[in-house]
């Protein structure tokens, strides 16, 4: 838009028009020039930034990348050393059952080996990548799947010999490239050591594979053109490069001279020069997670930065191709790299979304799923083209119910995230456990573009937790037939116990006349004993009645206290004992009766289980744990052998002897019980001869 300044229509008035056109023509060039000049001066500083920092940010990129597909590589390597691990495995288990090596002859080797070629390898073409074969104790290779009496060749100077004769167990060693003798193919070996039952040496079982077994794998890897890929021991010792190369095979390991570095960092990124081309190469390196092997990913420097000045030739030519336009140009150029970038982003997110092993699914504002990644696939058995085009109800079971459905939709049309847990139907009928997250996919104005949803597989949990939760119901349901038995058994006991002691008492006042010393000491065991097995009874009631017929309420525990000492009062005026309880306890929720008997077991033990030479001191203290609240009652006693400390709170365990402390022994179960019954706990600490501390945890009100 035009404005005309205010200042023109005076200039007009004073001058004349013909003597005011070459200032205001010559303002206006210099306006324009100075535009120029100022858009070509950005176009130029935005040319010298890009090529400053592009190598480095394409670079660093490029390291990414290839760490990104190292990683990948180790996996899926990782997985194929896995697969032909397990047919050694299944030959060491066949080879136990029959016997052990001596009950194999050779025509039994080469059954045994092709029956499981065939079994593990249902495609023909892959059976030819594989050969198994039996190194005896001796080093003499007397079998193997290719052959029929086979060449007994002398394997005893191989690596994997002299590890497995060297080295007890079961490990998986695998051995560097090499060219094998008798069909001039490249292979390496996976091998184990087979042990007598004794663990004695008794040869070698192994498998050799081709190196093109892992050709088609990394083909589908889509390298740079001058890209490549290779696998090395952790030792350095070579075992496959993509493209493959005899050089590569026969080089040592100190001829990589990097590795070390990269081992002892795991993963990551870096640049070196290649040992074969001499060219400077941004390797991705990755350690395997199960097997000793390092995967690396490369790409030469130039073929890094070849995108990037194919981007900054177009750049420069286009900049001086439109000089005049030099601040569209920068604009332009701005809103180019920021595209490239974009696809980058996009690009590396849709790797990590193809690659991520959870089920991921995206759909449309009205649920119709448009993009599904390969785990997802792989879990439910659907197709992509199976898939794209329908809703996520294609999974749906009729035991979720509509309500789940109906609140998972109003929270995420509400722009909100939903969490939960479906079972969810596969291709096959097969249905899952899936924890579910959806959330809204919103757009830079607040517009609903579509939703995103995650499935993790989790019917092993789910299975687990009901078993857990059936067992504890099982369990819940024992104990309460346990207490009810326990408390009718000992409450109809208690009544015929009575009557023998005064029975007892009658025959003892009845017959006393006639008694000797030697009948009184008979008469008064048996109502000792009696008395004592009544206390026992009423214990054991005591004991069952703890939660049946509890009352929860908040409770000051500073009178809980003061209930159990006014109960002990005696007890601790006999002893002389000294009792110190913190002020300011706090208040729990519980049972009155149950804390008190609690408090008061503990401080009872504490005065009772004292020598004689010392006078008892009890201290009660409190300290805060974030949700809870622990007691302690620490004494000056006899103290508590280690080896017991665990089972002090069992029922009807006495640690001393009776004839030095009476007692029935059940009332630190009750201890026990009680806080057990309050959600809280019970432990102690001890030192023989200088005391205990007990401690109470109880959950805050």
């Amino acid at each position: 838009m035009g404005v005309v300044p205010p200042t023109a229509g005076i200039g007009l008035a004073r001058i004349g028009l013909g003597e005011s056109e070459a200032p205001g023509f010559g303002r206006l060039r210099r306006w324009l020039i100075a535009a120029f000049v100022s858009a070509n001066l950005f176009l130029v500083i935005a040319y010298l930034v890009v090529a400053w920092l592009g190598p480095r940010y394409t670079l660093d990129e490029t390291g990414r990348s290839m760490r990104t597909l190292a990683l990948a590589l180790s996996e899926q390597v990782e997985a194929t050393i896995r697969s032909e691990a397990a047919i050694l495995t299944s030959l060491q288990r066949e080879i136990r059952a029959r016997g052990g090596v001596d009950a194999f002859s050779e025509t039994a080797w080469y059954e045994m080996f092709r029956a499981h070629l065939n079994l593990f390898s249902d495609d023909p073409a892959d059976k030819p990548l594989h050969a198994l074969f039996f190194v005896n104790a001796s080093g003499i290779a007397s079998a193997s799947s290719v052959s029929n009496p086979t060449r007994q060749a002398d394997a005893s100077q191989r690596p994997y010999f002299a590890f497995h004769r060297d080295k007890p167990g079961d490990e998986l060693f695998i051995s560097e490239v090499s060219q094998s003798k008798i069909t001039g193919l490249w292979v390496f070996f996976l091998t184990q050591r087979i042990s007598g039952e004794d663990g004695s040496f008794q040869g070698v079982i192994g498998i050799s594979l081709r190196v093109n077994r892992f050709e088609e794998l990394f083909a589908r890897l889509r390298l740079p053109a001058d890209g490549t890929i290779a696998i090395h021991r952790l030792d350095g010792a070579p075992l496959y490069r993509y493209p493959f190369t005899e050089a590569f095979a026969q080089t040592r390991p100190n001829a990589f001279p990097g590795l070390g570095p990269m081992i002892a960092s795991g993963s990551g990124h870096d640049e070196k020069i290649s040992p074969f081309d001499g060219s400077s190469r941004i390797i991705g390196y990755n350690v395997g997670r199960s097997y000793p092997i390092l995967a690396l990913a490369t790409v030469t420097r130039e073929g890094a930065l070849a995108g990037w000045r194919r981007t900054l030739s177009w750049f420069t030519g286009l900049g001086i191709a439109a000089l005049g336009l030099g601040g569209m140009l920068f604009l332009f150029s701005l809103r180019h790299l920021g595209s490239l970038e974009r696809e980058a982003r996009l690009r590396r997110l849709s790797e990590t979304v193809d690659q991520n092993p959870n089920m991921i699914i995206t759909t449309d504002p009205d649920g119709v799923i448009d993009y599904a990644n390969p785990s997802y696939c792989r879990f439910t058995g659907f197709s992509l083209d199976e898939v794209i085009g329908q809703t996520p109800r294609i999974q749906k079971t009729p035991e979720t119910p509509p309500e789940t459905y109906a609140e998972l939709w109003r929270t995420i049309l509400g722009g909100n995230e939903w969490r939960g847990e479906l079972l969810n139907r596969c291709k096959d009928g097969r249905t899952y456990w899936a924890s579910v997250v959806i959330s809204p996919v919103i757009d830079e104005g607040g517009r609903l573009r579509g939703f995103v949803g995650q499935q993790e597989d989790i019917s092993e949990r789910k299975r687990i937790e009901g078993r857990v939760a059936g067992l504890v119901a099982e369990l819940k349901q024992s104990n309460e037939e346990l207490e009810q038995f326990a408390y009718v058994a000992s409450h109809d006991l208690r009544q015929p116990l009575r009557m023998i002691n005064s029975y007892m008492e009658l025959l003892r006042r009845k017959l006393k006349p006639t008694f000797d010393d030697e009948a009184s000491e008979y008469f008064t065991f048996a109502t000792d004993g009696a008395k004592r097995l009544d206390r026992m009874i009423a214990d054991l009631l005591e004991f069952s009645r703890i939660g049946r017929q509890s009352s929860m309420e908040a409770i000051d525990l500073g009178l809980v206290l003061a209930d159990g000492l006014s109960n002990l009062g005696i007890a601790i005026r006999d002893a002389g004992a000294k009792v110190a309880v913190a002020e300011g306890l706090p208040t729990v929720r519980g049972d009155r009766s149950e804390l008190t008997r609690l408090f008061q077991n503990l401080i009872g033990n504490a005065v009772k289980y004292c020598p004689p030479d010392r006078k008892p001191v009890v201290e009660v203290s409190c300290r805060d744990a974030g949700r809870e609240w622990v007691f302690a009652v620490k004494d000056n006693g006899i103290g508590i052998e280690p080896e017991c400390l665990d089972k002090v709170f069992g029922i009807f365990q006495r640690m001393v002897s009776r004839d030095q402390y009476e007692g029935t022994g059940i009332g630190l179960a009750v201890c026990r019980k009680v806080a057990e019954h309050h959600g809280g706990r019970i432990w102690v600490e001890s030192k023989v001869e200088q005391g205990s501390t007990f401690f109470v945890s109880l959950p805050k009100a």
